[in-house]
């Protein structure tokens, strides 16, 4: 006989087998009992949680002979109930559409082959679009006698209210810890299996409430076939990260080990963990360490000794990173390229830890007692001398520093000086776009950092942006020259550009009100950056004016006839580029089925929209969806060709250099 899975072998057939959900039981054997079915039902909760097990279970129970409000395996209705077609299931995930439920509309008029009811169990009900709840509120509202209908979701949020006030709603719980670990005892024991009680606490742990997740986790655990099964087999078989490796991560980050931190994070991504989990059990430690201060009593000894380690640790600071890492996870959602921000966010951990001032790190450093021996003076004494190397170079930079405040109040003034309100409305609708980079990866990590940019003013070869934490301003200034080049790709204009904090922007912006109101009048000031580069032949700056000021840094060792023979190539390669997008803007590009025809041309402009089925007028909501879903169909293919035809040009002229 093939092999049957655990959670298959072992799923309840009645209602005393179901483990948990006691008042859903209750409540549905006295309704069998009492004659008061309810024509619709809806069980919500998370999964593995036994919805359908239960909706199995009350289709075979209304059904039964005896009445006993449960299923009891006697009578002829129970014997044969498997294999009945009048329980009938569908898995709305798949079958969402309005013909799907038209079917069942159809089919619910006929009477049962063999049972007193004829019994409908949707799953993941949630998964049906608009239409085809629509479609079904009718048969909800008005069902024949002999029809029951059991809407299962895991997201009850998504089901219209129209529907939920038609039925009778049934909250599945999350099933507690000791329930999973004798459930799961219960099963080792039927298949003649022994795993230490450790290893069961922690699948039911990592269950999170779920019986089937920990059923399906055992299973696996079972099939390694290991007489010492530990904790890490159990941490790897679900891909997630141990205690162990999220307290080592943690206490990298409070000993303020940037580099450590960032090779753990590295050694998560190569291993495919999961970076939101990761967070999650990172905040879940967090929340654990204040707790422990307060009560010990919530912890086992094991994990408490861990937790004992980051006691004198504020709770301030604590509150702090947790506050960081929520916001993480928020980001790491909508985030494609997770490791970068994963990265960025380690070392933002690190520098919120760093609290004391310069002052109070020099003197903890230098202060020795009196009771030490010559050798730790010795120590104190190489760290003092470190910290005065570091003083000197600090000072040797204060030069470089106010050079680079001036420029930026320069830039400031520029900016000002050139501010336009149309330049600015033309700007901001063309750096919407900017979010289409983020999945590249070589504009990810500045696209990602100029979509949290606020761009405040526009002029026309300056930009002063705006944001929240002085944090990424100091990313932004750190790789202004890319931030530079990426913009000129998008704009084809060469910006000089400033970023400030909000706050900044506020006295600027005040600053600026009132000298316009005193009459004082900005003017334009040469902005003068210093560069260690002599000065640029004629062909050096044809080669500045195609390929950004970046390209004459390079030494002009390169032989010029190579150069001017790259220089034609790029030519070449530009003029065809033009030319096969003249050729895509006058292409007509079409989408057709068996509802619509939509056709636009290579500019995006949609010239034609036929409507193929009339039955679809009469549904506003259904014949939206179906125009908006062939125009972006229509649209996919117009991108599709761009990329594919323009793209190796693109490639050709970026590989010249």
């Amino acid at each position: 006989m093939a092999y049957i899975s655990l959670y298959r072998k072992y799923r309840p057939s009645s209602f005393a087998q179901v483990v948990g959900q006691e008042v859903v039981v209750k409540i549905l054997k006295n309704a069998i009992i009492n004659d008061q079915i309810n024509h619709a039902y809806i069980f919500s909760g998370p999964r593995g949680t036994g919805k359908t097990s239960i909706a199995k279970i009350f289709a075979k129970a209304v059904n039964c002979l005896n009445k006993t409000g449960d299923v009891c395996d006697k009578c002829d209705v129970c014997k044969n109930i498997e294999d009945e077609i009048d329980i009938v299931e569908i898995d709305a995930a798949s079958n969402n559409g309005v013909d799907e439920i038209r079917e069942i509309r159809n089919n619910v008029k006929l009477m049962p082959s063999n049972l007193k009811y004829k019994v409908y169990i949707i799953d993941e009900v949630h998964m049906l679009s608009n239409s085809a709840f629509n479609a079904l509120l009718k048969t909800l509202e008005e069902p024949p006698q002999h029809i029951i209908f059991i809407l299962a979701t895991t997201e009850f949020n998504k089901i219209p209210p129209t529907v939920i006030s038609r039925c009778q709603k049934f909250d599945f719980k999350k099933l507690k810890k000791n329930e999973i670990i004798d459930r799961l005892k219960y099963i080792l024991e039927c298949e003649s299996k022994n795993i230490p009680d450790n290893i069961i606490e922690l699948i039911a742990e990592l269950s999170d409430g779920g019986l089937r997740d920990a059923i399906n986790l055992l299973d696996q655990v079972l099939a390694l076939n290991n007489k010492k099964i530990t904790e890490d087999d159990i941490y790897n078989l679900i891909g997630k990260v141990s205690d162990e490796e999220i307290f080592e991560y943690l206490d990298c980050i409070i000993n303020k080990d940037i580099n450590n931190s960032l090779l753990i994070v590295d050694k998560f991504y190569e291993e495919g963990r999961n970076y939101i989990d990761i967070t999650s059990r990172l905040t879940n430690t967090i929340k654990d360490i204040l707790i422990s201060k307060k009560s010990k009593k919530n912890f086992k000894k094991e994990y408490l000794e861990k937790l004992k380690q980051f006691e004198n640790i504020e709770n301030e600071k604590l509150f702090n990173l947790t506050k960081e890492l929520l916001n993480l996870m928020l980001e790491l959602r909508k985030n494609s390229n997770q490791k970068i921000l994963m990265e960025i966010y380690t070392i933002k951990l690190i520098y919120l830890l760093i609290g004391d001032s310069e002052e109070k790190i020099i003197n903890k450093e230098i202060k020795v007692s009196d009771e030490k021996d010559q050798k730790e003076k010795e120590v104190i004494k190489n760290k003092e001398t470190k910290i005065e190397e570091k003083i000197e170079a600090r000072e040797n930079n204060v030069e470089l520093e106010e050079v680079v405040d001036k420029l930026k109040t320069i830039k400031i003034n520029n900016s000002l000086f050139g501010a336009n309100k149309e330049l600015k409305n033309k700007f901001v609708e063309i750096y919407k776009t900017i979010k289409e980079y983020v999945p590249v990866k070589e504009y990810n990590s500045i696209a990602t950092l100029l979509i949290k940019a606020t761009p405040e003013v526009v002029a026309e070869k300056n930009i002063l942006f705006t944001f929240k934490n002085n944090f990424e301003v100091v990313l932004f200034n750190k790789n202004i020259d890319e931030i530079q080049k990426f913009l000129k790709f998008i704009f084809n204009t060469k910006y000089s550009i400033v970023a400030v904090t909000t706050d900044e922007w506020k006295d600027i912006k005040a600053e600026y009100i009132s000298n316009i109101k005193n009459n004082y009048k900005y003017e334009y000031i040469e902005e003068k950056t210093p560069r260690k580069k002599s000065k640029n032949t004629e062909l050096q700056d044809s080669l500045e004016n195609i390929f950004g000021e970046e390209y004459t840094i390079l030494e002009w060792e390169v032989n010029k006839m190579n150069i001017q023979a790259m220089m034609a190539q790029a030519k070449k390669l530009q003029s065809q580029l033009e030319k096969t997008t003249k050729e895509i803007e006058g292409t007509t590009f079409k989408y057709e089925n068996e509802n619509i025809l939509v056709e636009c041309l290579g500019t995006n402009e949609i010239t034609k929209i036929v409507i193929k089925n009339e039955d679809i007028l009469s549904d506003g909501e259904m014949l939206g969806d179906i125009v908006q879903v062939a125009v972006n169909e229509a649209l996919k293919q117009v991108k599709e060709e761009k990329e594919k035809k323009i793209g190796r040009y693109a490639n050709g002229l970026g590989g010249l250099f």
